[in-house]
């Protein structure tokens, strides 16, 4: 019985710890809106010609030829894990709530497109098809995604530098 009441009390205590934790605003900050520097080559024209020179031929270098693919892939594994993270996050008040509501709109809407077209892009990449069936994914991507994704990158821009002003967070906006 003695056992049983330490372990309640252990698991007690433990449980006041992790609900008494609170995330700094920098942190909050740093997991919704500076992890979306992760998509600051997504244009298309950005990340094609990245895609590219991974699946280009280098002499005297043994090469796999899925290279455009792994790259997209880290992409889309990192991307999954900034979600989940963001995800996880407990906002303490509005401003909080909106950047995370905007942070994982971001990265969800961006996943796909890793997860589809680009994926489906760096296979072609990695063999060295023709420019044409490239540069139709890379329209789409410009056409159909893109405004979406500038739109979502600006509002959390615009929440994220009234955050970080209203908690002195310093932070160089690059964009």
């Amino acid at each position: 019985m003695t056992k049983q009441i330490q372990r309640l009390l252990l698991a007690l205590c433990l449980c006041s710890f992790a609900a008494c934790q609170t995330v700094t605003p920098e942190k909050f900050f740093g997991e919704t809106v500076l992890n979306s520097n992760l998509l600051n080559d997504f244009d298309p024209r950005a990340f094609g010609k990245i895609l590219e020179n991974y699946a280009k031929p280098v002499p005297s270098v043994q090469k796999k030829g899925n290279e455009a693919q792994e790259v997209v892939e880290m992409k889309i594994k990192y991307t999954e894990s900034v979600i989940k993270k963001v995800k996880g996050l407990a906002p303490k008040d509005d401003d909080e709530r909106a950047l995370k509501e905007n942070a994982i709109a971001l990265f969800e809407t961006a996943l796909p497109v890793y997860q589809q077209e680009y994926l489906r892009y760096a296979k072609l990449c990695d063999q060295h098809a023709t420019t044409t069936d490239k540069d139709a994914i890379l329209s789409k991507i410009t056409q159909q995604d893109m405004p979406r994704i500038n739109q979502l990158m600006d509002g959390l821009f615009v929440k994220g530098k009234a955050f970080a002003s209203k908690h002195n967070i310093n932070v160089h906006w690059g964009r």
